[in-house]
């Protein structure tokens, strides 16, 4: 005896710590905790690729300095060749002069030859090209960042799925184990009643078959919970044992469908189009660009000595470049930015309608389980009221093993029932509310 006080003791200091030991997750905290999924994780990386993209572009805007140097060592001396005519006498005639041909070839350089030059190039006019390149980029990053929330939105959704699977498979394992205890508190009145002969053997063992059965059922439910609970795991990146309960509310807040992040991202990627077909329009003009540079030529690595030529050919210089004919090309890229930008208006319209009609479906779904609930509360205590009379019957022996068997399970399966359709209740109520343009 005292030493179950002991161990009773023990329990009791255990008890007061064990909230803090397997505190049940809820909804909210999930929710919070989804900032830490490896996916959200990757996309937030991705919009860091896309500021350096941004960096990249807007670095055009700069122009270019470049440092070049050169050594070239010449197999022969470089050399220019002259032929001449000179007079070498007087003709016999002792009028006309004689002349002959020399050759003669005069050095141009050294074999080694050394340039360097520092030169800057600056595009002064692209057809404002740069200029929209880096509003598309600058497009890009924000559409990047509306893409994290929608993430985020996306995988609050599957949360909330999983949440609300595992809230309905909690509740079977619950009413499956009060259909146990049912079964267990009439298997023993049922061997007494075996005992004294006031019940058949066949009626026992019914009672029997059906206890395991539920044994059985409430494992493979245990089962399918702790594979969803994993996957809550996954999903957030962080180990869930064990789930809170659900709210159920009427869900009235008007839909503000402009406010859903992957409309938002459709919309940047339409001005994203407009920025391609600017584009496409800018190879229309022509391409004006300068570049000076300073520049040295010499004989030795240092750039001091030259005795062929000047050392110093630094020069400023300004080009033009302008497309006459180029097959078609033009024309047919500023024709596949249009068309890119229709087939994407088209898009917007297709996916907003169909927005719009799920979520109207889903808030009249809604609406129809609120109805469902009230009928599977009303069943629960039809069921209660037939199990308690059956189970009186059974104990007086006007009833059998069958009768009270049934009403069991079926009590049983109302009382899943009406969590499972609060379990949906709440995953709409959610899903209506991020579909809606509420992000928070």
């Amino acid at each position: 005896m005292n030493k179950w006080k002991m161990e009773n003791g023990k329990w009791k200091i255990l008890l007061m710590f064990f909230p803090f030991i397997l505190s049940a997750e809820n909804f909210t905290q999930i929710k919070k905790e989804i900032t830490n999924s490896l996916k959200y994780k990757m996309q937030e990386k991705k919009i860091k690729i896309f500021e350096e993209k941004l960096k990249s572009v807007e670095a055009k805007n700069y122009g270019s300095l470049d440092l070049e140097y050169s050594a070239v060592h010449l197999f022969k001396q470089p050399v220019m060749k002259m032929d001449s005519m000179q007079p070498v006498g007087v003709a016999p005639d002792g009028k006309h002069l004689v002349y002959q041909s020399f050759h003669s070839e005069l050095p141009m350089s050294d074999k080694n030859h050394f340039t360097g030059i520092l030169k800057y190039s600056y595009p002064l006019f692209t057809g404002f090209a740069i200029t929209n390149m880096i509003e598309k980029s600058k497009l890009e990053l924000i559409k990047e960042k509306i893409n994290l929330e929608n993430v985020k939105r996306v995988l609050t959704l599957n949360a909330a799925k999983l949440y609300s699977n595992i809230y309905a498979l909690k509740a079977k394992i619950n009413a499956l184990e009060k259909a146990k205890e049912a079964l267990l508190s009439a298997k023993e009145k049922a061997e007494s009643f075996y005992k004294e002969g006031l019940l058949n053997k066949a009626s026992v063992d019914d009672i029997d078959a059906k206890y395991y059965e539920i044994v059985a059922l409430i494992k493979e439910t245990k089962a399918q919970k702790s594979s969803l609970l994993n996957l809550l795991s996954y999903l957030i990146n962080k180990k869930i044992s064990k789930i809170d309960g659900v709210n159920v509310e009427k869900y009235n807040l008007p839909p503000k469908f402009e406010n859903r992040p992957d409309i938002k991202a459709i919309k940047e990627t339409l001005k994203i189009k407009d920025k391609d077909i600017k584009l496409a329009k800018s190879k229309y003009y022509p391409q004006i660009g300068i570049e000076a540079g300073i520049k040295r030529e010499a004989d030795n690595f240092v750039l001091t000595d030259n005795d062929y030529q000047n050392i110093d050919k630094s020069y400023i210089s300004l080009g033009v470049k302008y497309n006459l004919f180029d097959g078609g090309a033009k024309k047919a890229t500023l024709e596949m930015a249009k068309l890119a930008k229709t087939t994407y208006t088209i898009y917007y319209k297709d996916y907003l309608n169909q927005v719009k009609t799920e979520y109207q479906n889903d808030l009249d779904t809604l609406n129809a389980l609120f109805m469902r609930l009230k009928a599977a509360k009303e069943e629960i205590k039809a069921r209660e009221s037939y199990y308690e009379h059956i189970k009186s019957k059974f104990e007086e022996g006007l009833a059998d093993s069958t009768d009270l068997n049934d009403a069991i399970a079926k009590l049983a399966e109302a009382r899943a029932k009406k969590e499972a359709i609060k379990s949906e209740i709440f995953f709409l109520n959610v899903k209506l509310r991020l579909n809606g343009g509420y992000n928070e």
